[in-house]
């Protein structure tokens, strides 16, 4: 090959291989020119690489080390400058951003936090992420009929009636107003069923969960030992957020009648003479008459006259009423058995007839 080419030039005129010298130095100088270019327009751009500021970002940079599932806070992040092309896609740029946030991996200290190690979406953080902050879930038992048929899902609102069942009436209250659903029978929103092609719906619903505030739970626990709950779902756009209490009764057409009390009646007052009081006061006191022993009647009998009798009756003889009414013993009467003449003992010289008659002698 090489051995033609030689041949080939040995047949050429002097002035061929003149220009073809000519043409090869022409190629020469073109490629060198070309190749110097190239070089002098790389340090250039070196140079000015080089004289340019480099661009830095601030960042959130972990200050010491954070297992999983810790919730972030201040202390444990600072902000560092980065250059630009280092910094990592999704990098935090600001603390508020994180502060409270559940991280989602570990992280050590100087790295820097991106969006794929933190859970910036609260429902990543599983159930307890839907729950308000300053709220807590409780749950009811309801069924079908209390649960709106199952059309109530995870994240709507409703209101919550309690019912009230007596002996011949029932009662019915708006007890809640504006409540969370978070979840319906475990399910927060994704074991969802569509009946009769239309809205969608949860299959047997037998446990409903809210999101109170703990006196609102408390009057919700207190109100299931009562009577009954029932859901009432509200519209996307509800005209008002609350309605003012409202409470209905209804009375069952067995109940008995109500006992109505009699009318008074009017009565003309009669009118009454005030009694006389007679004052109290005490009495006086008037002492015991002084009797006189009484005198023995007896009569002498001398044949058929009565020659002595003695016809005189004891007198009695009141003392004198001392002036204030003063109390004054009793006199002591004597006994009759000691005034008496006793009748064993008869007169001298007369005969006993009876007990008080003597009768002279030979008399009958």
């Amino acid at each position: 090959m090489f051995q033609k080419i030689i041949n080939k030039l040995n047949d050429l005129r002097p002035r061929q291989l003149l220009g073809l010298a000519g043409l090869a130095a022409m190629l020469m100088f073109v490629t060198i020119y070309i190749g110097m270019s190239f070089l002098v327009n790389e340090e250039v751009i070196e140079k000015a690489e080089e004289e340019k500021p480099v661009e830095k970002i601030a960042v959130v940079v972990a200050k010491v080390n954070i297992p999983p599932r810790t919730r972030i806070q201040d202390t444990m992040l600072q902000m560092k400058e980065f250059p630009s092309d280092m910094v990592p896609e999704g990098a935090i740029t600001n603390f508020d951003d994180v502060l409270n946030v559940q991280i989602k991996v570990s992280i050590f200290a100087g790295d820097i936090l991106t969006i794929q190690k933190v859970f910036t979406d609260k429902s990543a953080e599983g159930f307890i992420g839907t729950i308000p902050p300053e709220c807590r879930a409780v749950s009811i038992s309801i069924n079908d009929i209390t649960g709106v048929a199952g059309f109530a899902k995870p994240g709507d609102f409703v209101d919550l009636i309690l019912t009230e069942k007596g002996d011949y009436a029932a009662t019915s209250n708006i007890l809640l107003q504006n409540v969370l659903l978070l979840s319906i029978n475990q399910d927060m929103g994704n074991n969802m069923i569509d009946t009769n092609g239309g809205g969608q719906a949860i299959s047997n619903p037998t446990i409903a969960t809210f999101a109170l505030r703990p006196a609102e739970i408390l009057k919700l626990i207190s109100a299931t030992k009562i009577g009954e709950i029932y859901m009432s779902l509200r519209p996307a756009d509800p005209q008002s957020a609350y309605v003012g209490e409202m409470e209905y009764t209804i009375e069952s057409i067995t109940a008995p009648p109500p006992k109505q009390e009699p009318e008074p009646v009017y009565r003309e007052p009669v009118y009454q003479e005030p009694a006389t009081v007679i004052p109290d006061t005490p009495l006086p006191v008037l002492p015991a008459p002084t009797l006189t022993p009484p005198v023995p009647k007896i009569e002498i009998i001398q044949g058929d006259e009565i020659v002595q009798e003695a016809d005189e009756e004891p007198q009695v003889v009141m003392p004198n009423v001392p002036a204030g009414g003063a109390d004054v013993p009793l006199p002591v009467i004597p006994s009759r058995s000691e005034s008496m003449p006793r009748a064993s003992q008869p007169l001298a010289g007369a005969p006993f007839v009876g007990s008080n008659v003597i009768r002279p002698p030979g008399g009958n």
